[in-house]
């Protein structure tokens, strides 16, 4: 993971980002890129993965990406690279005090980390924001956490093909890069092979992340709606944005504005297929300029 997160949420990893990227889900390897001002996709591919093989299977998956990159027409040496939302653990914390310098802020966020995360935060690779701070309260952090050997089997296998991964980011706050924010509170819906994940938008600020498996859209839903209302004191969400790789997210949208009662839109670009947008985020395409 990158070293620290930008000043918007639009930014989530410092700008040095490659003009390609390639994640990987649990069914496709995916690779997008842009051209030179990010206003423009230069290639886009996705690939299926033979069911089952995983990235503990590097040998297997070699090929297929190799191949997959070179449908895309992939040009240069360094990848952005997308993992999936399960690799990372992304939290929001509050803390009465923060330290001035980056390394400094670094240490203390794995201290605080280290008995709620299932790993060891000491090694893991890490990527943080302060969100804003409060005089009563201090300030507001989303951290982004990863184990660092499964940051390594992802970079491994990169750097057999012979290309450098600039940077990791997990799946959401990848595509979040594409995400305009309203003014009013909105639900940030984002579908995947393998998981659910929610983000709520209050103010303009990211300020509630959730992830969840093995369930149906609808019940990874309501339990972040019921937060929304019972701890973050919000009332009615104005708008629920859909983004989903998995089945037609117009389906999608529809079960859940008619089980939720919130209106329900796609997420942007509409004239890009949802599989892409994490990587297209993760290289800060400026798709309001995408002809």
């Amino acid at each position: 993971m990158s070293k620290a997160l930008t000043e918007s949420v639009q930014q989530l990893f410092r700008p040095q980002q490659p003009l390609w990227a390639c994640e990987f889900t649990a069914r496709h390897v995916i690779v997008a890129g842009v051209d030179g001002k990010r206003k423009r996709i230069q290639g886009k591919t996705a690939a299926d993965i033979p069911n089952g093989v995983t990235i503990q299977e590097a040998e297997l998956l070699r090929p297929l990406v190799r191949e997959t990159l070179r449908a895309a027409a992939f040009k240069g040496s360094e990848v952005a690279l997308v993992i999936p939302d399960e690799a990372a653990r992304i939290t929001f914390m509050t803390t009465e005090t923060l330290p001035k310098t980056f390394e400094e802020q670094q240490t203390f966020l794995r201290w605080k980390l280290k008995k709620t995360v299932p790993f060891d935060v000491d090694d893991a690779q890490i990527g943080f924001r302060v969100l804003g701070n409060h005089k009563e309260t201090g300030y507001d952090v989303v951290v982004a956490m990863s184990p660092r050997n499964i940051v390594e089997r992802y970079e491994g296998l990169m750097d057999d093909l012979g290309i450098h991964a600039g940077f990791v980011i997990p799946s959401t706050l990848a595509a979040l890069n594409l995400f305009h924010i309203p003014a009013d509170d909105t639900l940030f819906v984002k579908i995947a092979p393998d998981c659910v994940t929610t983000t709520v938008f209050m103010n303009k600020r990211m300020t509630f992340y959730r992830r969840v498996a093995d369930l149906g859209l609808y019940e990874s839903v309501y339990p972040t709606i019921l937060y929304y209302q019972d701890k973050l004191g919000g009332t009615t969400f104005k708008g629920l944005i859909v983004c989903s790789d998995t089945y037609d997210g117009r389906a999608a949208m529809q079960e859940l504005q008619e089980r939720t009662g919130i209106p329900a839109q796609q997420f942007e670009p509409r004239n890009v297929d949802d599989i892409y947008k994490p990587a297209l985020g993760a290289v800060h395409l400026s798709w309001a300029n995408l002809i």
